[in-house]
């Protein structure tokens, strides 16, 4: 039988991965697209609390195991070289998916997943158990299309609202910083960091702190040529910058939310700045590409509709 997988489904899916929600909150169905979906180099934190769970699917847990890769183990000569790895964390959640699977811990098996598809003539699996090489019973479900989003234009209300909120930081700026004047990038970039550490832990009342991002954006647009940018979704749409190509893509709802409340330093919004210099895609990036904390997204499978 064909499992059902609506647009409400994806939709949760596609927000798990982006951070936009918490993957705890998936049913088991929607964690196995989220396995499927996650971006690996964003590491493997959530598939800790996910292999604890008993209505895991085996076929999910079978997926998983295999998408982290347990044959690149198998070449390791002994434990010691493996706790000194840097894939060590990888091995410790391997590890513990053969535990739980072998014993039956997984007692749902819905969806069919089969391990040949990763392996090869050429493959080691002289240290895989011969149970996590079977394929398991259940439907095939395949991974999803979980994308209902596109790239396009502002139109002009929206470049309105833009320069409306761009317009509103700069006020918020002048509270602390009287003498400021938006005319050079960099300095607005050094006094959106000053606002942020003087209005840490102070009462905002009806402050919108938020809209320093957009000038955060309107830096970054102006210094690096990228352009503004709507990322549509079916329910609703971010406003936020993107580079020439379309690949990367900055919102406008993330860099001012996570200095302001300390879960990143506020040196990070320079930093970004900087880094962007020449950057077309992630592989461009000089050091960490941000994507982990949600201020920089890959946006390259998007279509720009004008």
């Amino acid at each position: 039988m064909e499992e059902i997988f609506t647009k409400k489904n994806k939709n949760r899916v596609s927000k798990a991965v982006n951070h936009e929600m918490s993957y705890r909150k998936l049913t088991a169905a929607e964690l196995h697209q989220f396995v499927q979906h996650w971006n690996y180099d964003d590491g493997i934190e959530p598939f800790k609390w996910i292999i604890q769970q008993k209505h895991l699917d085996k076929g999910t847990a079978l997926c998983l195991y295999w998408l982290l890769q347990p044959d690149y183990f198998c070449g390791i000569q002994n434990e010691d070289q493996i706790q000194q790895d840097i894939n060590y964390e990888s091995y410790l959640l391997i590890k513990e998916i053969e535990k739980n699977y072998s014993s039956g811990f997984y007692e749902d098996e819905n969806f069919s997943f089969d391990p040949n598809e990763f392996l090869d003539a050429n493959a080691n699996t002289k240290c895989i158990p011969a149970v996590m090489l079977e394929t398991s019973k259940g439907t095939i479900f395949e991974r999803q299309d979980i994308e209902f989003a596109f790239l396009r234009e502002p139109n002009e209300k929206e470049l309105k609202t833009i320069n409306t909120k761009i317009a509103d930081a700069v006020k918020i700026i002048k509270i602390s910083n009287s003498d400021f004047v938006y005319d050079q990038t960099d300095a607005a970039i050094q006094a959106i960091i000053e606002s942020i550490e003087y209005w840490k832990g102070k009462d905002l009342g009806k402050l919108k702190i938020k809209n320093l991002s957009y000038l955060w954006l309107d830096c970054v647009q102006k210094k690096h040529n990228w352009n503004w940018i709507i990322w549509d979704w079916e329910t609703g749409n971010n406003i936020g910058v993107s580079n020439a190509t379309k690949e990367l893509t900055c919102v406008a709802d993330t860099i001012i939310d996570h200095t302001i409340d300390g879960f990143q330093p506020s040196e990070i919004i320079s930093d970004l700045y900087q880094d962007l210099a020449g950057v077309n895609n992630f592989y461009d990036l000089k050091r960490d590409p941000y994507s982990g904390v949600g201020l920089l997204f890959s946006t390259d499978h998007l279509k720009f509709r004008s």
